[in-house]
This record gives structure tokens, C-alpha cells and sequence, in this order.
């Protein structure tokens, strides 16, 4: 206070002595409020004070008079033996209640810490001493129960203890990581503690070990980890089983040093481990607790465990192939699957395989003998589920080809001059559209695609090492070629139903021939489908040729189906204009100088018209006939694929011409210029096929049907001339037609004749001196008018090099427009239908 008034103004002195007393008022009601809040509380506090202070007198009171007696009972057992003697049957008896009263606590230790011997026979010694301290002596009965109440008590507590070590014990032989000391002792406590025979206790180890097997499997986590938990449970059961009690009998030895040199000290020096005051709690002991000592009356034979772990094995075989395929339903690529049984897909060791023959009596192979099922059949169903899947993609793209009709055009397609990095010579040479192709290449990327995720697991079909590598292999490559013949099957099915069954649709040739070229595009093309039905080993059951059958009986039924429309299209048009006025459409005839012998000797000249070419609804039959077949790309067929369709069209002329010949009347003149017509029509459609006699005979029948409306001396001065005619007529135009000339016999004798005449003789016709009938036109290359940038040339020779290319290129396409003028038709190429032939 001095301090402050030496350095402080009188006004902050009032100041601060004003808040003092402030603070000092709020303390007080602060009090007065706690103390009547908490009032009824210290009432309670001070009874419970009163209450503790008269217990404890009492407390005091008894110990004093403990104490007292205790010094009481000390002098006079000092005075008398008899009295010395009850003292000691009292320590004895102390010395037994206290080991009781601590042994709870032991017990609950040793469990914590997993000793469960050490609890078990904690357990035994308490009950052998509770039982002795409750029957007592034959001479005098035992009153303790009555002298100490704590016994009963204590047993009771000790007593469930029992089924908590043997469910520990149970739990220690589930686990995967047990070791041989921790099964060893877990197996003798239970059998201490039950007495139950040794081959009954060791049919429930392996029955629990089977279960945790199981929930391995079904528990949560990776897959990784409960596949890796059920291998090691299975080894380490077998390694247990093969140290304990195949190569040495540990479980047994065990029970024998148990029961006959293990003593009670022994047992309570372990629990107890060298506490204070042991020695004198284990001094006064009696003998009889001494000298305890379990007993037991447990064996089993070699053969018996040998058949519980055949069955055991057997019965986890069948769980894990039963389970697993459900565990591995989340594993969705074969290169997942290999990974995943990696570590265990590897060969057996030899110390494996010793343990097998010890403890089964024959060999077990964990990957073959028990994972190589399910997870082979996993891997079918994966590969099967990507097969399917890649031939449904494709479905779905063969659904959306045959929607764009444009692209069936393929006469356009190949005439189209695309700048050199698009000319697809190749693509164009086989009339492979640019959908067509997707398609193909598609499919072929997911099943090169599936196929490498294949290999991850069985490995090139070459490189297998060991015999059980061919046989892994051997099986799913069978797989593969049989799911993917199956979808292969599948496809030409599907290509089948996705044609319009309607006739007279005018989208049916398009999609006809849209899917005959993917039916040849998916052999050409996709050499990884061939891949898949040629792996396997088997090449008798398994070949490429045997499997493409239901594709080329689906392409052969296509180009029927197609044959039949362009053959009803072409007959069609054809009647039309026979039952029209035809010679409306006759060229101007020529002249012929006829020169006869007269009577007299002399030479007679006469002149006579003889028609020199075909109506010109029958070049206009042809002239159709060859874009369509061009249109549709038929130089990409096979060579006797269009003969086919030819000669049917064929039959199906001839059939029409009778037809209308036996209402037909004809002059002199018209029948001259339908034989010309028929003789025409036929040789450009004569091609050679397994009916060749059959129809040579129609068309004969119908050739001698019009000449019979010829005066037959007329004829017989006609005749030469005519067939002077056809010849000239077929050399001259042959190669207008090459899509349908370049298949028939007839033309191909006919044109190879000419060609070598042409050298002979001075003619202006440049179609005769043309060697050979081409299938195909020359094809235009056009050169990419974009300069490379990898060149490194300047800019104003790049546009130099850039005007060359630009003139050679518009050379090449005059020169290719009018190579295609003389060679094909279908440079502009038309579309065919059924009514604007």
C-alpha cells in the first residue's frame, strides 16, 4: 500500500480501493450462492464421513481383536505341539486359499498373453485343490466350506475360466500363422482340460480349418488377400500336421512330459514367475497338491491321420473350386487372373512334396490339383464374355452398314481419284469399301486385343516349357477356337437375318452385296480371327479352311440370293421388250455381195441385207447388266462366282426365248435379227459350269426354232455371212462389256483368234490388237498435290514440284477416263432396280 501511494495519485488510489471492494462484494454472493446451491450435497458428504469414521472404529476394533487373538493363538501354539500341528494344517490350508485367491488374476495374464497351457493347467491345479479342500481326509471330514466361504466363492470364479481357454485355444488353431510350440500346446490344453481322445479333437482342428478356409474366400478385402490367406492356411495345416505328428509325435511327447514330469511348482513358478513371498506360499503347500499330476489316455495311429487329411484335403478342394468362382467374379481380364495366381501357378517344391507324401501318402499340387479349376473355368467364361461381346460390337456395325446404301457403290468408290496417300490401290483392287474394311479392322483390333490378354496367362502357343504348361494351354486354346467358331457361326447367322426378305425391296442388292463383301473381308482381313480358330494343338479338329465353311455357305447363299434378283431383273426387262415392237430398236443392215454359179458357167452377183449388229435392247441388256456386276465390285469375286450367276442368267434367257417363241410369228427378216440377238446374247453369257451340256442343248433347240421361220436355201446362203457377222460383232465389242465377256468361253475363243489376226492383217479397230481380256480396268493414280514438309525444300520449289504433279496428275485422269470409256461402262457407274434397266 505504501508502494502504491508513493507513485499513485490519491484519485487512482479511491479508484483501485472502490474495485477492491467491488471484487471482495461479488466473492461474497458468489459464496452464498455456492454454499446454498451445494448445501444438500455437503449434508450427504458429512454423513458418508460419519458413517466411514464408525466403519473404520470397527474395522480397528476387529483387527485389534485379531491381533490379539493371533497373539494368543502364536503363545499357545509355542506351549503345545498338538496346538503347533492346527497351526500348521492352517498355513496349509492358508497357503492353498491364497494360491486361490491369486490364481484368477494368473489365469487372466497367461490368457491375455496367449499361454494357454499355462491357464489350463492353472485350472486343473485350482480344481484338484478345491476338491481336496472340500472332500478332505477319510479319517476326518472337511468343514472349510463352512470355516471359509471365500472358497466357494473363489471356485466360482476360477470355474468359468474353462470355456474362454478352450475357445482361445480354438481360435489359436484356426489361424493361419500358428507356430508348432503354439499348435503343440493348444493341443494338449484341450485335451487337459475336455479329456477328449486325440483323433476326435484333431477331426474338429481340421473341420474349423476347413471353415476359416471358407470364410477366407467370403470375407472382405481384396482378392489378392483372401486367395493368398486360403493357400497358406492349406500349407501351413499340412506342415503343422506333418511336424507334430507325422515326422515326430510332439503332441504326444507333450501330453507325456505333462502328465509325468511336470510338477506343481513347476506349474506355479511359471504362472507366478518368481514373485515376492513365493517360496514361502509353496513351503506349506501339502503333498498331495505337491505331487499332482494330470492325467491322460490319448493316442492315435499314422493311417488314421493320414485318411482325417486326405478327407480334409479333399473336402477344401471342393469348397475352394465350389467358392471361388464367385470370389473372382470381380476379376474381369485374364491378365488380372494371371497376376492374381501368379505366386502359386509355379512348379512344386520339393519339401512341398515330401510334406504331401508324409501326411497324405500322395502328391498335391495346390495350383493344379485345387486352384486350376475354377480358375481355368473364370478364365473360360471371361474370354467367352469378351468374344461375345467383340461379335456383338460387330453385329452392331453390320446392322449400321447395310443402312448405308452410298457405300455399296463400289464402282464410284474405286474411281474415285483420291490424292495418293487415299488411292488404297490394294483395297480398291479387291473392292473393299472404306465401312467394309472398319468393320474387319475393328473386329480385328479386339480380338488381337483379347487374344494378348490371352497369352498373359498360357504364353505363346510355342513356348510351353513344362507338360502341365501344354496341358493348361492345350484346354483353353480348345476354348478359344470352339467359342470362337460358335460366334463365327453366330455372325453368319446374323448376316443372314439382317437381309430384307422382301424381294422387291429396292435396297436388297445393295445389302446383298455389302455382306458379300464382308463375308470375304472377314477372311482376308481379319488374321487374327484365324489366329483364335488355329490355336489349339489340334489341327485335325481345329483349322481355319473346316471353320470359315458357315462364312462362305452365308456368302455362297448371299451371291444366290443376289444371282436370282439381277437374273429375275434382267429376264424381266428382257420379255418387256420382246413383247414390244423389238425391231423398233434393229440397226441398219448391211449389204452382202452374193456370188453364184449360173448353168451356163458364168458368175451371177446378187445383193441381199443381212443385219450386221444386236438390237440395241439387247446392248442395253448388257450395257446394264456389266455396270451392275461393276457396281457391286464383282472383280473382287471369285473366279467361279460370277460364272455362276451368268450361267443362271443364262438358263433363265433361253427359258424366256422359248417361252416366247411358241406365240411368237415371226418374218424372214425378224428371225434373221433375233438368231443374231439370241446367238449374241448367249455367247457373251456362255460361261462353263457343270450344266454346260444341258443348256447347250436349250440354246440349240431355240436357235433351230427361229430357223425354222427361214426359206432353208436362203438360209443355207445366209448362214455364212451371219456367223461372219456374230464373229465380227462379238471382236468389236467384247471388251464393252468386260464385267460379262471377260467370263465366257465363247468370247475368250473368239478374241484370242482376233488377236493373233491382228498382227496379220492392216485393220484400224485398236480393240483387236488387245492381247488379253482384262477383269479389271487400269486403275487411276492421282499423286498427293500436298508437298511432304519432311522434305525440306524452299517454298518456291515447293510450288513448282506442286504445278508438275498437278499437270501429271490431269494427264493420268484424262488418260484413265478414256482407257475406262473403251474398258468398262461403269466409270459412270448407274444403279440397277427393277424398273429403270
Amino acid at each position: 500500500m505504501l508502494k502504491m501511494s508513493s507513485f499513485l495519485s490519491v484519485t487512482e488510489i479511491q479508484r483501485n480501493f472502490q474495485k477492491i471492494q467491488r471484487d471482495i462484494e461479488s466473492k461474497k454472493r458468489e459464496l452464498r450462492s455456492m454454499v446454498g446451491e451445494r448445501y444438500r450435497e455437503l449434508i450427504d458428504t458429512a454423513d458418508t464421513i460419519a458413517e466411514m469414521k464408525s466403519t473404520v472404529r470397527d474395522i480397528r476394533t476387529t483387527l485389534n481383536s485379531i491381533q490379539t487373538s493371533c497373539k494368543m493363538e502364536r503363545e499357545s501354539s509355542l506351549e503345545n505341539e498338538e496346538e503347533h500341528s492346527k497351526k500348521e494344517e492352517f498355513w496349509s490350508i492358508a497357503s492353498q486359499m491364497k494360491l486361490l485367491v491369486d490364481t484368477p488374476e494368473k489365469i487372466w495374464n497367461a490368457m491375455e498373453n496367449k499361454h494357454f497351457l499355462i491357464a489350463g493347467q492353472l485350472y486343473l491345479l485350482s480344481r484338484h485343490i478345491v476338491t481336496n479342500l472340500h472332500i478332505g481326509t477319510s479319517s476326518t471330514p472337511s468343514h472349510h466350506l463352512t470355516k471359509f466361504p471365500v472358497l466357494t466363492q473363489q471356485w466360482g470364479a476360477i470355474s468359468h475360466f474353462k470355456p474362454s481357454i478352450l475357445q482361445g485355444c480354438r481360435d489359436v488353431l484356426e489361424e493361419v500363422t500358428v507356430t508348432d510350440e503354439q499348435f503343440t500346446d493348444c493341443i494338449a490344453t484341450v485335451i487337459l482340460l475336455e479329456g477328449v481322445d486325440l483323433s476326435v479333437l484333431l477331426q474338429q482342428v481340421l473341420d474349423k480349418r476347413l471353415c476359416a478356409v471358407q470364410g477366407h474366400l467370403t470375407s472382405g478385402g481384396s482378392v489378392r488377400t483372401q486367395l493368398a490367406k486360403c493357400v497358406e492356411s492349406i500349407v501351413s495345416t499340412l506342415h503343422l500336421i506333418n511336424n507334430n505328428l507325422v515326422t515326430t509325435n510332439n503332441i504326444t511327447q507333450k501330453l507325456q512330459h505333462l502328465c509325468h514330469n511336470v510338477s506343481t511348482m513347476e506349474v506355479v513358478s511359471a504362472a507366478f514367475q518368481q514373485e515376492t513371498g513365493l517360496q514361502s506360499l509353496t513351503r506349506h503347500l501339502p503333498a498331495l497338491v505337491h505331487s499332482y499330476h494330470p492325467t491322460v489316455n490319448s493316442s492315435l495311429d499314422l493311417p488314421d491321420v493320414v485318411g482325417m487329411c486326405n478327407t480334409w484335403i479333399d473336402g477344401v478342394t471342393s469348397t475352394i473350386q465350389e467358392t471361388l468362382h464367385t470370389t473372382l467374379h470381380y476379376v474381369q481380364s485374364v491378365a488380372s487372373v494371371t497376376n492374381l495366381i501368379k505366386p502359386y501357378s509355379q512348379r512344386s517344391s520339393a519339401e512341398w512334396e515330401a510334406v504331401c507324401m508324409s501326411v497324405l501318402s500322395r502328391k498335391v499340387d495346390v495350383w493344379e490339383d485345387i486352384l486350376l479349376i475354377p480358375v481355368s473355368g473364370h478364365i473360360k467364361k471371361i474370354i467367352s464374355s469378351y468374344i461375345g461381346d467383340a461379335m456383338l460390337a460387330t453385329n452392331s456395325e453390320l446392322s449400321d452398314i447395310i443402312l448405308n446404301h452410298e457405300e455399296a457403290n463400289v464402282a464410284q468408290f474405286v474411281w474415285n481419284l483420291g490424292c495418293r496417300r487415299e488411292s488404297k490401290l490394294r483395297q480398291k483392287t479387291e473392292g473393299f469399301v472404306d465401312c467394309v474394311m472398319a468393320l474387319c479392322s475393328n473386329l480385328n483390333e479386339r480380338l488381337t486385343a483379347i487374344y494378348t490378354d490371352i497369352i498373359t496367362y498360357t504364353g505363346p502357343p510355342e513356348k510351353a516349357k513344362y507338360k502341365e504348361d501344354n496341358v493348361k494351354s492345350g484346354e483353353i486354346f480348345s476354348h478359344v477356337c470352339d467359342v470362337t467358331k460358335q460366334s463365327l457361326t453366330q455372325l453368319s447367322d446374323h448376316i443372314m437375318a439382317v437381309v430384307s426378305e422382301d424381294t422387291t425391296s429396292s435396297s436388297l442388292p445393295d445389302e446383298l452385296s455389302l455382306l458379300v463383301h464382308v463375308c470375304r473381308c472377314l477372311v482376308l482381313y481379319t488374321p487374327q480371327l484365324t489366329t483364335l480358330l488355329t490355336v489349339s494343338r489340334d489341327r485335325a479338329k481345329y483349322s481355319a479352311s473346316s471353320h470359315y465353311q458357315c462364312i462362305a455357305a452365308a456368302k455362297s447363299a448371299l451371291l444366290q440370293r443376289y444371282g436370282e434378283w439381277l437374273s429375275g431383273v434382267i429376264v424381266q426387262q428382257l420379255e418387256s421388250f420382246l413383247n414390244s415392237e423389238a425391231l423398233n430398236y434393229a440397226v441398219t443392215w448391211e449389204e452382202a455381195v452374193i456370188k453364184e454359179e449360173s448353168e451356163e458357167g458364168t458368175t451371177v452377183e446378187s445383193k441381199v441385207s443381212l443385219p450386221i449388229c444386236c438390237s440395241s435392247y439387247i446392248t442395253t441388256l448388257l450395257h446394264s447388266l456389266s455396270s451392275e456386276l461393276y457396281r457391286v465390285g464383282c472383280h473382287g469375286f471369285e473366279d467361279n462366282e460370277v460364272p455362276v450367276m451368268l450361267g443362271c442368267l443364262n438358263e433363265r434367257i433361253v427359258e424366256s426365248y422359248g417361252t416366247w417363241l411358241d406365240n411368237a410369228e415371226l418374218t424372214q427378216n425378224m428371225a434373221l435379227q433375233y438368231w443374231l440377238d439370241f446367238k449374241y446374247i448367249t455367247a457373251m453369257c456362255n460361261v462353263a459350269t457343270a450344266v454346260n451340256t444341258e443348256r447347250n442343248k436349250k440354246i440349240t433347240n431355240v436357235i433351230r426354232r427361229i430357223e425354222t421361220n427361214i426359206d432353208p436355201f436362203d438360209w443355207d446362203v445366209f448362214q455364212p455371212h451371219l456367223a461372219a457377222n456374230l464373229h465380227g460383232l462379238i471382236r468389236r465389242t467384247y471388251n464393252l462389256f468386260g464385267a460379262v465377256s471377260v467370263y465366257s468361253t465363247t468370247v475368250q475363243a473368239i478374241a484370242t483368234t482376233a488377236s493373233r489376226a491382228a498382227f496379220q492383217q492392216n485393220t484400224h479397230n485398236i480393240l483387236l490388237g488387245n492381247e488379253m481380256v482384262s477383269r479389271f480396268p487400269l486403275l487411276p493414280v492421282r499423286a498427293d498435290t500436298t508437298p511432304s514438309s519432311s522434305r525440306g525444300n524452299t517454298a518456291a520449289e515447293d510450288s513448282k514440284e506442286e504445278e508438275e504433279e498437278e499437270n501429271v496428275n490431269q494427264q493420268l485422269s484424262a488418260l484413265c477416263r478414256t482407257l475406262a470409256q473403251f474398258s468398262s461402262p461403269s466409270f459412270e457407274p448407274q444403279s440397277l432396280d427393277n424398273g429403270a434397266l
